[in-house]
């Protein structure tokens, strides 16, 4: 097997093992590279490429958008709904006028977000992580004593 070829499986064991939460993270970053490489596209002026990453960020924030499950997630949800199609509109304006400032909007936003999510799956790991307290012979776990 070549390189890239475990490359590429690692990828989808990875995908296919991971929480829901986790894949929202990888969205993110995906998102956030494809940001980066645009704008660095857009001060090289390489039109083609700008457009192809800023194409890529919009495929993942238009997933994003569109897994969201308003009746489930209420208000958080409809939140989340509106960000995305502010960025989403802020990428088009990116890759028809080449604007950096709407790029980088765009990034501040995915930026944001990603934080969010991190703390919220580290907030939940820390809730799920058993009591490391010792456990002492005939007492129970739950004892205070």
């Amino acid at each position: 097997m070549v390189p890239a070829n475990f490359y590429n499986e690692y990828n989808r064991n990875a995908i296919s093992t991971s929480s829901q939460g986790k894949l929202i993270l990888m969205m993110y970053d995906g998102a956030i590279k494809f940001v980066n490489l645009a704008l660095k596209s857009l001060e090289d002026k390489n039109v083609s490429d700008r457009s192809t990453y800023i194409r890529k960020t919009h495929d993942i924030i238009n997933e994003l958008s569109c897994s969201l499950n308003i009746e489930k997630g209420g208000e958080v949800a409809e939140q989340l709904e509106k960000l995305y199609q502010f960025m989403l509109r802020q990428l088009t304006l990116a890759n028809i006028k080449g604007d950096q400032k709407a790029l980088e909007s765009v990034l501040q936003v995915l930026r944001t977000l990603h934080e969010g999510w991190d703390q919220i799956i580290n907030e939940k790991k820390a809730e799920e992580v058993p009591s490391m307290a010792p456990v002492v012979p005939g007492r129970s776990i739950a004892s205070k004593c």
